[in-house]
């Protein structure tokens, strides 16, 4: 691990629990490092975490690292006035929504932000809310569109549906949890799951605002297909880990542990979760007793979870994921997706999937496959030429190199 990867780490893990920071955090010890250590927390956007616990340490009066502390004093500024516009939004489209009788759940931002120690520094780009109720969605896209809010020319997803308003402000309306996975058995257990979630809501007013969010077991189980979704693409950063330490580090309830254990037993996610889990333990502080039942069969807890010695290791190479992937997978532009197996028909079903999400409606004639197939593969080629930058086989290999990962956690 790189000197500015243990810097950021030590810097995280004393942030995200305020009540075992000593004052003790490892600096930078040289200009180029200390580039390079603000790059990557920009990188993985978590830069605006660090700030109560640099100013806890004294940093803001030392002159040695003024132009250091400046960067962060300023990005975490920047971050607290953004989610609080962002908090209003939701307000106004809760309030909106409600008296129309139409349910909605808030995904992620101040939901998973009321965990932080410091909640205006988790950095939010957008509003996630789901309407769990299918017959409710055209009609909440027409009441926000009535209000203001524009479509999208460009829609970049098949599960929501972006609007933005005159600010520019980006609200996302979920109709499913995540957009389909290669599974088609992992796709159906999520469509189901929709009805589960109009059933275990709960109110958060931690932000002196009331919005509905999942109960803890559906929350975590949305953190997870959130994370799992952006890991099977170009990947995800620190910042999702963060969220998944401190939401853990909490006291949480026997049953809703049992639900969350129930939810990734029948989606078939215990791999993955137990080494990102792993990985939280390792390096973010998260309280192991906490997350026991969550761990794999080096623990003998979980089952279907790699059973083998050098689990530590596999939580390194995890780490080692997200560190190259940085925030949504920005850090590397080899990196596109990663496939469930090695071979030929590994990437016979993700091209096939490609071509799915890329074309949803015709992709369901089944007649005009071949057709769809050549046109995902110019587009596929074109796009690495113009956009990526990259050669086409650079980013098969990637995909294989990743792929190995996935294949050690037994995925669905």
């Amino acid at each position: 691990m790189k000197e500015t990867e243990k810097l950021l780490l030590d810097a995280l893990r004393q942030s995200l629990h305020p009540q075992e920071n000593q004052g003790c955090l490892l600096l930078p010890e040289n200009e180029y490092t200390e580039r390079e250590f603000l790059k990557m927390a920009r990188n993985h956007a978590v830069l605006p975490l660090l700030y109560d616990a640099y100013e806890k340490q004294g940093l803001a009066k030392d002159t040695c690292y003024a132009n250091f502390w400046q960067q962060i004093r300023q990005v975490a500024a920047t971050t607290a006035r953004a989610n609080y516009r962002l908090l209003f939004v939701v307000k106004y489209i809760t309030e909106l929504l409600e008296k129309e009788s139409i349910l909605i759940i808030l995904l992620k931002g101040a939901s998973t932000a009321s965990y932080y120690p410091t909640p205006e520094l988790r950095k939010s780009g957008d509003v996630d809310i789901l309407i769990p109720q299918e017959r409710d969605f055209q009609r909440a896209v027409e009441l926000l569109e009535k209000e203001g809010f524009a479509k999208c020319e460009s829609q970049s997803a098949l599960h929501h549906i972006e609007l933005k308003n005159e600010e520019g402000i980006s609200v996302e309306l979920h109709c499913m949890l995540a957009e389909p996975f290669e599974s088609g058995k992992m796709n159906h257990y999520l469509e189901t799951l929709l009805a589960e979630y109009r059933k275990h809501v709960e109110k958060n007013d931690s932000w002196g605002v009331a919005f509905n969010q999942p109960t803890d077991a559906y929350h975590a189980f949305y953190l997870v297909v959130h994370m799992l979704q952006h890991f099977l693409r170009a990947g995800f950063g620190l910042k999702f880990l963060c969220d998944w330490t401190v939401f853990w580090n909490r006291e949480i309830a026997a049953e809703e542990k049992e639900t969350f254990l129930r939810l990734l037993q029948e989606s078939g996610t215990q791999g993955f979760v137990a080494a990102l889990t792993e990985a939280c333990v390792k390096y973010l502080g998260l309280r192991e007793e906490n997350v026991l039942f969550l761990l794999g069969d080096s623990h003998g807890v979980v089952e279907n979870c790699p059973a083998e010695e050098d689990w530590q290791q596999l939580a390194e190479e995890f780490m080692e994921e997200v560190f190259i992937s940085g925030e949504f997978g920005r850090g590397d532009k080899q990196r596109m997706v990663a496939m469930r197996g090695t071979g030929f028909a590994a990437y016979a079903r993700e091209f096939h999937h490609q071509m799915h999400l890329n074309y949803p409606g015709v992709g369901k004639v089944f007649f005009l496959w071949p057709f769809l197939w050549a046109l995902t593969l110019a587009r596929f080629m074109q796009n690495n030429r113009s956009i990526r930058k990259v050669k086409s086989m650079d980013i098969l290999k990637e995909a294989r190199r990743r792929s190995k990962l996935i294949d050690r956690m037994k995925l669905f």
